[in-house]
């Protein structure tokens, strides 16, 4: 059973078993059993997932308690009409759900932070006042109302189930929007019946967070900012699924509908322009900022409305003449234009072949000889969806090391090195300045930062599958002391972000990876993998708790994410330190989901 995923609290999914129905629905498929499912009507979902007959107790009283949990959901959003108490015993013991005792963290012109302090809380006793307590007319009568468990432990003996959850509920009225948060420990009696109640539920973590408005932080501004162009009704208001029932899919990366983009004024008019990257088949599109903020599509005139697959895009000076200039991450190559000023429009100067699946690109001046340089990640080995000869993908490959892979394609690092001419022109120096030492992840994004305060550019990369690189910059030349600095962060690393976020100096790293509760509830049991040892069953295990932050130190780097909770970011792709409401201190967004579902159940975003 593979476990380093997202999920909706409770089923095991993973990228590669919903990425290989299509691809795989018409070879043999052995695994997980896609092909019976697709060719036998007679057949449903449950024949293949059914924890209890493939010997996972555990997993069955998760489900079944997932759905009590789900009565209780009803019961706090007001949409059960009766008073059914089904879900607990009647002389359950529990703590107050919605404690009063609690400290002020935190408070601005927006919002206030309280947290559940040391205080004991009391004790109740019995399922009318439970019912009650879950029954809270400030809740259940707000305009907007969204609720949710995550179970991420479970104990199971004779008698008794044990469970402990992430419990979510966020609600606007007129006045306010209110997000609170805690952990549920709950004991569940199981009858002769298999069924489950309540026995007794302990709140802990307690945090309750006030925006003192009911007006949104943000607005969404996409169809003012864009509906001045036909591309937007054509093309970019439709979403991923759109695309894959009717364009070629080359790529593995194409099935994750993750095209880049690359923000920068390139005209000289002082306003931040937009170039978007496209999968394949649809043009890609370049957009100039108007002075009201609106944009204006300037793709054909412009010369960039390319049909490639592509995933990634920096707009950035490489021959310093004072404008920026165009890199594109394609299917198999790096296209570099020049911008050709006063002429309006690029021009493509060079095309350099790199992976199939290059996944990002980031720019500094490694060298400091005032050129800007390109390293250049790479995801999938190359002809991974090769039509010919359908490989399975990811964690479903052959001799693939799921927690460790080291078998993915090089990433690469560009020395610019454009002469007095002007001829933007790259060299390939990944061997010769020993960056290539671990290259062989599956690369989702890197960063360069000056970790160690030595007036050179560092280079962390998150990798999918295992370890993650720091590769420290010793004049020009690399070393890899991600292990040494304990930086590596096993898991499924998705993107990268730096930031100073204590005010110490020095700079601070935030990793973003893939939460799950279903993930973390099976690698805790006995079951999972009883013939590996202790620390191969720790790594799957770390692959499920989600993002890292990393504090920078004298000494090192070190690990505060629990404390800091930020490590339930869910399926994170990308994320950001930004401050966002001006207080000099570094806040954090995260970018999550994947195919959630259209009422957004799953939480995300």
């Amino acid at each position: 059973m593979m476990v380093s995923c997202s999920d909706d609290g409770d089923k095991v999914t993973t990228k590669e078993s919903i990425l290989n129905i299509k691809s795989e629905s018409n070879h043999n498929l052995t695994q997980v059993g896609f092909s019976e499912l697709i060719h036998n009507k007679d057949l449903t979902w449950s024949s293949f997932d059914n924890p209890s007959k493939d010997g996972w107790d555990s997993e069955h009283f998760a489900n079944k308690a997932q759905d009590q949990l789900s009565v209780i959901t009803n019961i706090i959003k007001g949409t059960d009409p009766t008073t059914d108490i089904k879900p607990v015993t009647e002389k359950v013991l529990f703590t107050t759900i919605r404690p009063e005792s609690l400290d002020l963290v935190y408070s601005d012109k927006n919002f206030q932070v309280h947290r559940q302090n040391a205080k004991p809380l009391n004790i109740n006793k019995g399922a009318e006042l439970f019912l009650k307590n879950l029954n809270n007319s400030e809740i259940s009568t707000s305009e907007e109302i969204q609720v949710k468990f995550k179970i991420i432990d479970v104990e199971l003996s004779k008698n008794e189930f044990k469970s402990t959850q992430l419990y979510s509920v966020s609600f606007r009225t007129k006045e306010s929007i209110t997000d609170e948060r805690s952990v549920w420990e709950i004991t569940w009696d199981v009858n002769q019946k298999k069924e489950l109640k309540i026995s007794s539920l302990n709140v802990i973590d307690y945090e309750r967070t006030i925006r003192k408005s009911s007006e949104k932080l943000f607005s969404d501004c996409t169809e003012s900012i864009f509906s001045g162009n036909s591309s937007y009704k054509e093309q970019l208001s439709k979403g991923v699924n759109e695309w894959l029932e009717k364009l070629p899919a080359y790529a593995m990366l194409n099935r994750f509908g993750t095209p880049g983009m690359a923000i920068g004024d390139i005209n000289g008019d002082g306003l931040e322009d937009l170039y978007l990257c496209q999968e394949p088949g649809i043009p890609n599109k370049l957009f100039l900022q108007n002075k009201n903020g609106t944009l204006r599509d300037v793709s054909k005139e412009w010369k960039v409305d390319w049909l490639e697959d592509s995933r990634s895009a920096l707009l950035v000076d490489l021959d310093n003449d004072g404008d920026r200039d165009l890199v594109v991450a394609m299917y198999g190559n790096i296209v570099i234009a020049v911008n050709e000023g006063n002429k309006i429009g690029y021009e493509i100067v060079s095309v350099i072949p790199t992976s199939e699946s290059t996944s990002s690109l980031s720019a500094a001046d490694y060298d400091l000889d005032g050129k800007l340089d390109i390293y250049v990640c790479c995801y999938a080995p190359n002809k991974s969806s090769d039509a010919v000869a359908v490989q399975p993908m990811g964690a479903t490959a052959r001799r693939f090391v799921y927690h460790d892979d080291n078998n993915g394609p090089e990433n690469f690092l560009l020395k610019n090195e454009t002469d007095s001419g002007k001829t933007i022109s790259f060299r390939n120096v990944t061997d010769e300045t020993s960056i290539n030492t671990n290259n062989r992840r599956w690369s989702f994004a890197a960063s360069w930062e000056d970790f160690d305060i030595d007036g050179d550019p560092d280079l962390y990369v998150a990798n999918d599958y295992g370890r993650n690189n720091l590769y420290r910059n010793d004049g020009g030349t690399f070393k890899d002391v991600a292990a040494e600095l304990g930086v590596e962060d096993s898991a499924s690393g998705m993107s990268v972000t730096w930031a100073d976020y204590d005010l110490d100096g020095r700079q601070d790293l935030y990793v973003s990876n893939m939460f799950s509760a279903a993930g973390s509830r099976i690698t805790s049991q006995k079951e999972f993998k009883p013939d590996a040892d202790l620390g191969t069953r720790k790594r799957f295990g770390r692959f499920t708790r989600g993002n890292t932050l990393f504090r920078n130190t004298s000494e090192g780097f070190i690990d505060t994410s629990e404390n800091a909770g930020v490590t339930m970011g869910r399926w994170a792709w990308g994320s950001r330190f930004v401050d966002l409401n001006n207080d000099g201190w570094q806040d954090l967004v995260v970018a999550n989901g994947y195919l959630s579902a259209a009422d957004n159940s799953t939480g995300d975003l």
